[in-house]
C-alpha cells in the first residue's frame, strides 16, 4: 500500500489535527478547557459548528493574533478554511515574541554558545 491511497477512508484528517493543535494551543494560553460544563450534546454541537470556540474566544483576551489563529484552526466546520501546519507555521512566525524570562531553557542554550 502506497501513502496516500487510502487517506479519503482514514477516520483522521490534517484539518483535524489542525483543529486539535487549536483547541491544545488555547488550553496553554487560558490555562483553561475551551467549553466546559456544558452536556454532552451542546459541547458536540458546539465542536461541530465551530461555533463554541467562537463564543469563548470573545469573552477571553489573548491577544488579536492568537485569537485569530485559534479561530482559524478550530472556529469553521468547513475543513477546507482550516490552514496547512505550512500556513499555520506562518501565522505563528508573525506572533509577537515571547518575552522569556531568564530562567527559560532558550536562555541556557543562549548562553553556551
Amino acid at each position: 500500500m502506497s501513502p496516500g491511497n487510502n487517506e479519503d477512508r482514514l477516520p483522521f484528517s490534517t484539518a483535524a489535527d489542525v483543529y486539535a493543535f487549536g483547541t491544545i494551543w488555547y488550553e496553554l494560553q487560558a490555562r483553561d478547557w475551551p467549553i466546559s460544563n456544558q452536556p454532552v450534546e451542546a459541547t458536540i454541537w458546539q465542536v461541530g459548528s465551530g461555533e463554541g470556540i467562537k463564543k469563548v474566544l470573545a469573552e477571553i483576551s489573548l491577544g488579536k493574533e492568537v485569537t485569530v489563529t485559534i479561530s482559524s484552526c478550530c472556529g469553521s466546520f468547513q475543513l477546507i478554511r482550516r490552514p496547512t501546519f505550512t500556513q499555520l507555521a506562518d501565522m505563528l512566525e508573525k506572533l509577537p515574541k515571547l518575552n522569556r524570562r531568564l530562567s527559560h531553557p532558550g536562555h541556557f542554550w543562549k548562553s553556551a554558545e
